[in-house]
């Protein structure tokens, strides 16, 4: 670990390190105190949760809250790059049943609707009997279709046309 550009090879003097430059901050904006196994570090204080915590950069940012104990400071270092492992197999897990799903939905969207033709038919009743309903209106639509699904294969009644 390098902290303040001084190398520690040793996790007592590494921690005693991170705890004196949690100590060193005089704002809760993030500071660079160093790097841990090949990883940037950046330096915080929470002042919501009245905590320090430490970034581990890399491609991606994993934040490790930080206590008082030196060992136990390193201990969370180390449990947040060990936990990569567990995180990569349970994210490739999610990946290929996601993978799964979006192909059997591609099959879903192939297969007809199976009450189709009672859809239309129930559809077609539901116009007639909101016409015979509501003679008045004037602009007689379904809220279940759209203007474009209307039967134009009769003229529109008018008038004294009309049945009631």
């Amino acid at each position: 670990m390098t902290i303040g550009g001084v190398f520690y090879a040793e996790k007592a003097e590494a921690g005693k390190a991170i705890i004196e430059a949690c100590k060193a901050m005089t704002s809760p904006d993030p500071a660079p105190p160093g790097n841990y196994r090949g990883f940037g570090m950046t330096l915080s204080f929470d002042t919501f949760g009245k905590e320090y915590r430490i970034e581990l950069k890399g491609a991606l940012t994993h934040t490790v809250k930080l206590g008082t104990d030196i060992h136990g400071n390193l201990t969370r270092l180390d449990n947040a790059l060990e936990g990569f492992d567990e995180a990569i197999r349970r994210l490739e897990a999610n990946l290929a049943s996601t993978r799964e799903q979006a192909e059997t939905a591609k099959g879903e969207v192939d297969r007809p609707f199976p009450q189709e033709a009672e859809y239309r038919e129930k559809s077609a009743r539901l116009k007639e009997l909101n016409v015979l309903l509501k003679p008045d209106e004037k602009d007689h639509q379904v809220f279940e279709t759209e203007p474009d699904e209307r039967d134009d294969t009769e003229p529109p009644r008018r008038g004294r046309d009309m049945e009631r």
